[in-house]
């Protein structure tokens, strides 16, 4: 169980020092990642205009600006998944006990990116398609896809993680 990962074994003095680790950790890469904010914005744009374009050919991007037929899609710093990215990033510098478990880390810290990614595209893909309501699928598809698939790669990452330490005994 992966709760039986992070804290088997662990005294409470073990416990809390790794949580101390963890946001002393995220804030470090949080606010790295804010200094780059602006660069962050125009990948992240890009990259959302490039995969909507696959469903949506008639998009098109001036800036961060994702102009849809029925619509349009600001891509602003809140988009960049840079509080996700920082969490992961957090969790892999704190839980990895060598360099290939925090390559193995940052593995999932890409697909976690890319999941911004893909809730941006369908973002745009719902708000094209009901022009009415952009706050609504806006809300719906982002809490929607980050509720649901950060803890499913949090908790594939830890079992991943956990077969490799059980791997080297």
């Amino acid at each position: 169980m992966v709760e039986d990962i992070s804290t088997n074994g662990k005294s409470k003095k073990e416990k809390i020092l790794f949580l101390i680790k963890f946001y002393i950790a995220f804030l470090v890469t949080f606010f790295i990642l804010g200094y780059f904010e602006k660069y962050l914005i125009g990948i992240v744009a890009y990259l959302s205009y490039v995969f909507t374009k696959i469903i949506i050919p008639n998009a098109r991007l001036v800036n961060n600006f994702i102009y849809l037929p029925n619509n349009t899609v600001e891509v602003v710093e809140e988009c960049t998944g840079s509080f996700l990215i920082a969490g992961f990033l957090a969790l892999i510098i704190v839980y990895s006990k060598s360099s290939k478990e925090f390559l193995i880390g940052l593995f999932f810290v890409l697909l976690a990116f890319f999941v911004n990614i893909f809730r941006i595209v369908l973002v745009c893909y719902l708000v094209n398609m009901h022009p009415e309501n952009p706050w609504l699928y806006h809300e719906i598809a982002g809490y929607g896809v980050i509720l649901t698939l950060v803890p499913i790669l949090v908790v594939s990452y830890l079992k991943i993680i956990e077969r490799y330490r059980q791997s080297l005994k």
